[in-house]
């Protein structure tokens, strides 16, 4: 299931997301790296969830939880550039936080990819094309 490769390539994604923007605040880094990554990420989470309504239609739990994510992730570009504008600690810190709040929910999409998965292996079992006992 392609949902569940990209979902858990977005969960890897987002982690460095969050180490490169550590690395820019603390270190100094150049923010670009976070920028890039991070619209690269954000693209990714979009075909993850594209892959789940493809998969699994509009109604299920696990597009629904990728359409949750993206939007906290336009709420997370909008607080990076703000923090970026302004240079305020306490934006910085609500951008860190929402972070988290994004961890969460693509750790929930994950979890939803891998369960949709497994239902969709018990309902359609693969069956050896080939008799045992001839080989």
């Amino acid at each position: 299931m392609p949902t569940r490769i990209v979902a858990n390539l977005v969960g890897m994604m987002l982690f460095v997301q969050v180490v490169l923007g550590g690395l820019a605040t603390v270190l100094g880094y150049p923010v670009i790296y976070h920028l890039i990554w991070g619209g690269l990420t954000f693209v990714v989470l979009i075909i993850a969830t594209v892959y789940a309504v493809r998969e699994l239609g509009s109604k299920s739990t696990l597009f629904r939880t990728g359409i949750a994510a993206i939007a906290d992730y336009v709420v997370q570009i909008i607080l990076g550039f703000v923090a970026l504008g302004l240079n305020n600690d306490a934006v910085v810190v609500v951008h860190l936080t929402n972070a988290f709040v994004l961890g969460v929910l693509v750790t929930y999409l994950i979890s939803f990819a891998d369960s949709a998965e497994k239902a969709s292996a018990s309902l359609h079992p693969h069956t050896p094309s080939i008799s045992p006992g001839t080989m």
